[in-house]
């Protein structure tokens, strides 16, 4: 039986988005912190072309992926469930395109450089990441990457922030590997520092 916090997650961010704000902050952190996010946003963007299109699922506050794909120049669209969060985004980074819906309803339409779910995915149930993760791999255009953020091992994980319940997910690594293949896509990093990449190959010349 799934974890009542796994229902709740929406609700929590949304209860919270100005914890959640003040708790992520407007800098992305270079080296030291949270996942090496810096490092990892090199190798997802490194040869996607100026003005290349992402869509970053789970977006939050928009700060700081966002903020720091908006820098490097490229569209942006955020989707976030959390009318708050969106709120933020909107009014301190209106050079993106930041849009509420919840990604287990559906996704923005079109082709995009990157997709990225960055601590979003994870917060679904494993039975909705088998049907949410294809359809953003499905958002992957030729050449594109899409790079998540996952769990060791099959099953739920609850942690706790700002004295609730957190809910986490996970597939199996083989679980996602196969979810990745069989939607096209190329595993370039598999789990390693809990995040995967994968990337779509070029079928035909431009």
């Amino acid at each position: 039986m799934t974890h009542p916090a796994a229902d709740r997650i929406v609700g929590l961010y949304q209860d919270k988005a100005a914890d959640w704000i003040h708790d992520r902050g407007a800098v992305l952190r270079q080296h030291e912190g949270d996942w090496n996010e810096a490092a990892w946003l090199d190798r997802f963007t490194a040869d996607w072309p100026s003005g290349g299109r992402v869509l970053d699922v789970g977006c939050g506050s928009g700060w700081p992926m966002g903020a720091a794909l908006l820098r490097r120049g490229f569209d942006v669209i955020g989707l976030d469930a959390s009318p708050g969060l969106i709120d933020h985004a909107r009014r301190t980074l209106p050079a993106g395109d930041w849009r509420l819906g919840d990604m287990r309803d559906g996704l923005p339409e079109g082709d995009f450089h990157g997709v990225l779910a960055w601590h979003s995915l994870f917060h679904l149930t494993p039975e909705a990441q088998v049907h949410v993760l294809p359809a953003l791999a499905a958002r992957v255009g030729e050449g594109g990457q899409l790079m998540i953020t996952a769990g060791p091992a099959h099953g739920e994980a609850i942690g706790e922030w700002r004295g609730e319940p957190l809910y986490h997910g996970s597939l199996a690594p083989e679980a996602y590997r196969l979810l990745l293949t069989e939607a096209g896509l190329t595993v370039e990093n598999s789990g390693a520092q809990g995040v995967w990449l994968a990337r779509r190959a070029i079928l035909s010349a431009k």
